[in-house]
């Protein structure tokens, strides 16, 4: 009993423990999807608790991933996050952009707030 109680605080930690940004590259999306599927974290077992997982990739991890890849890759570098910046600035300002970020946008982004917070 012992030694599962430490065997389990050891994968917990290691679970836990965040990354090393500065050195380590990040996971694919398809290391990811890997890790969804097959990965440790349910002990190898499949059933329900590993359908959540997969499902839970395909709904959360693998959008909010892309979609974070996508901003880190614009904020990486001055002449892609300006332009970007001034474009996004003037589709805000026209109709359509008005309309966009107030039947779109703001539903999406309080919903992944609602989701992750």
């Amino acid at each position: 009993m012992r030694d599962r109680l430490w065997g389990w605080l050891r994968a917990s930690r290691a679970y836990w423990t965040p990354p090393a940004v500065l050195t380590e590259p990040p996971a694919s999306a398809a290391q990811l999807a890997a890790y969804a599927w097959r990965g440790g974290w349910t002990g190898g077992v499949d059933g329900p608790v590993r359908r959540l997982g997969v499902w839970w990739h395909r709904l959360v991890g693998l959008p909010v991933t892309v979609v974070c890849r996508y901003v880190e890759w614009v904020a990486q570098r001055p002449g892609r996050a300006v332009p970007v910046y001034v474009l996004w600035r003037l589709f805000v300002l026209t109709t359509a952009g008005q309309w966009a970020v107030e039947h779109l946008i703001r539903p999406v982004l309080g919903l992944a707030a609602w989701v992750l917070l």
